[in-house]
């Protein structure tokens, strides 16, 4: 199944007892989500409870609403490399308990060892190591692993001329199951208008040079001026948000025919990046994107 898959999921309140980290809230949300837009996945992003509770809802939700969802050693928004840690002991507890382990597998579509970990710089010269060791215990579960990132970083994740994979990039590919892509012309001094260009190369270039099972696990646009993201090259709000990603979703046919779905970012926690707004409402009501 290809096209739209679900939303990315921020969880980016740290005490593990806050409304937003329980069952209800989480439940509430999945079901919205699926109902509302068609979801069928999750993208859990920004996990900052560091305990095994978070992702015990996360799965009894996605049972709930047969969803599929996506865990992520999140290594934090402070240079603290205990965190990720925790994270990560969190996600094997809950794959080998007597309750949860038998379904954990079956739901977990796939597992993302950080977002954007080589853009950060996290864990310096031990991340592909540890990423070759997340990798290897999530395979006896049956789960596949990818990095979340941008590859669109010459001289690292691309060459420097873009052509083809950096240094990095090969390291990474040769370690992972998937690309989860972030294709991101927010980022890339792109304005709307020239915003579907730049994602379809980025699908294109995945494909040529990767060559794995893709997703882009994390795109967005800002609905207004003003959101702590910033706002690009100036061209936001929204109309710019719903044309962004209306484009996904008129180009059902060239997801399809390379292979790969798209998650939109953000459900909420995001600023103006959130398709969920203050009062509860959508930014783009009434709309159910495709899956191809």
């Amino acid at each position: 199944m290809y096209g739209f898959l679900g939303f990315s999921y921020p969880l980016e309140e740290a005490d593990c007892s806050d409304y937003t980290n329980s069952y209800d809230a989480i439940n509430s949300d999945f079901a919205r989500m699926k109902k509302d837009f068609g979801a069928t996945m999750v993208r859990v992003y920004a996990p900052e409870c560091r305990k095994s509770s978070v992702w015990e809802n996360l799965l009894k939700a996605a049972v709930n609403n047969n969803m599929g969802v996506i865990p992520q050693v999140w290594w934090g928004f402070e240079d603290d490399q205990t965190l990720w840690k925790q994270t990560q002991s969190s996600i094997y507890s809950v794959m080998k308990s007597s309750k949860y382990g038998a379904i954990a597998p079956y739901v977990f579509h796939s597992a993302e060892f950080g977002s954007e970990p080589i853009g950060d710089g996290v864990d310096g010269d031990n991340f592909i190591g540890d990423l070759a060791s997340f990798r290897s215990k999530m395979k006896s579960y049956g789960v596949p692993v990818a990095i979340s990132e941008d590859w669109d970083r010459p001289g690292t994740m691309s060459s420097s001329d873009r052509s083809s994979l950096g240094p990095v990039g090969q390291q990474v590919k040769a370690n992972s199951d998937m690309v989860h892509g972030h294709a991101m012309p927010f980022y890339h001094g792109k304005n709307v208008a020239q915003s579907w260009n730049y994602i379809e190369g980025q699908i294109k270039w995945y494909k040529k040079n990767v060559g794995l099972p893709t997703l882009i696990s994390e795109s967005q646009w800002a609905s207004a001026p003003g959101g702590y993201h910033g706002d690009g090259v100036g061209d936001v709000g929204h109309a710019q948000y719903s044309t962004y990603w209306h484009n996904f979703d008129n180009n059902c046919e060239l997801f399809k025919q390379y292979q790969t779905g798209w998650f939109l970012h953000a459900w909420a926690m995001e600023s103006t990046f959130d398709m969920v707004k203050d009062d509860g409402s959508y930014e783009i009501p009434n709309w159910k994107p495709r899956r191809c």
